[in-house]
């Protein structure tokens, strides 16, 4: 017998109906206990989807990654996963591989690790302490890592574009604000953790494999930026270089002036609570 010859009392909101799906909360009627065979589905769902978004995003960043950015900027958003949600996909991945085969080459401990056995002798220690606590913090994550770079390299990269455009279905030509730019880093981010990806195997046969790895996020994904600019803007090779080094330079720039203010507010908070007479050097 089907189930609309059937009433139901929808497990969600109570209501009594006949059909698949409750018509006051829209829950399925068949809805069974929950076994390792609905975790699993749920868990892959999650990430493919019913639209296959993940797979096309992981075969666009593999070899048109440009491309599927400005598609993404220009309105296309039920073909592509989010960036955000990409990026934790993805490192979620590279952390389970790497815990597999017991090795993870870009594992980053964090800055000044060595400053958490330090005894404090005095309120300056105290305060370097903290600061190199919160660092440590902030470092050794590679989500955090990542979108902090993406947020302060979004002028930069707007400022050494700004004279590009990206032409729209609806004919208007518009130059990538804020919130878009740093979309676009962060699929540049994807890319080096899918790189990442890949490599991690060959690292626990090569050296220069590992190596290559650890780079990823100092300087070899320059490579991976010009691409994905390139792709994005349709640019000229030269060109996209030329405005990608420009970025790196104001994004160092813009990287002091943001550990500066850091310093600034962690200072703030520090004398809100212990007082200024904290920060008095014993003579």
């Amino acid at each position: 017998m089907d189930i609309e010859d059937n009433i139901t009392k929808c497990l969600n909101c109570g209501k009594e109906f006949s059909g698949k799906f409750c018509p006051n909360c829209g829950q399925k009627a068949n809805t069974k206990r929950l076994k390792l065979r609905e975790i699993t589905e749920d868990f892959v769902g999650s990430i493919i989807g019913g639209d296959n978004k993940f797979v096309n995003t992981i075969i666009c960043l593999c070899y048109r990654p440009g491309h599927m950015a400005r598609e993404y900027l220009q309105g296309h958003r039920s073909r592509y996963y989010n960036p955000i949600q990409m990026l934790m996909w993805i490192i979620s991945i590279y952390a389970i591989f790497s815990y597999l085969i017991g090795h993870d080459p870009i594992s980053s401990k964090g800055l000044f690790e060595d400053m958490n056995n330090v005894e404090a002798e005095s309120s300056w220690d105290s305060f370097y302490k903290l600061l190199k606590d919160w660092a440590h913090t902030i470092t050794s994550n590679k989500l955090y890592m990542m979108i902090i770079t993406a947020i302060v390299t979004v002028v930069p990269y707007r400022y050494a574009f700004r004279k590009h455009k990206i032409l729209r279905k609806d004919g208007a030509k518009l130059a990538m604000n804020n919130t878009e730019q740093f979309y676009a880093l962060i699929y540049e981010s994807c890319m080096e953790m899918l790189l990442a990806i890949l490599i991690l195997p060959f690292s626990l046969i090569s050296e220069s494999a590992e190596e290559f790895v650890k780079n990823l996020n100092n300087h070899d994904d320059f490579l991976l930026t010009v691409i994905l600019y390139k792709q994005i803007y349709r640019i000229k090779w030269w060109k996209c270089i030329k405005r990608c080094i420009l970025a790196y330079i104001l994004s160092f720039i813009y990287g002091i002036i943001f550990i500066l203010i850091f310093i600034v507010l962690i200072m703030i908070v520090y004398t809100a609570i212990y007082g200024v007479k904290e920060f008095i050097i014993e003579q």
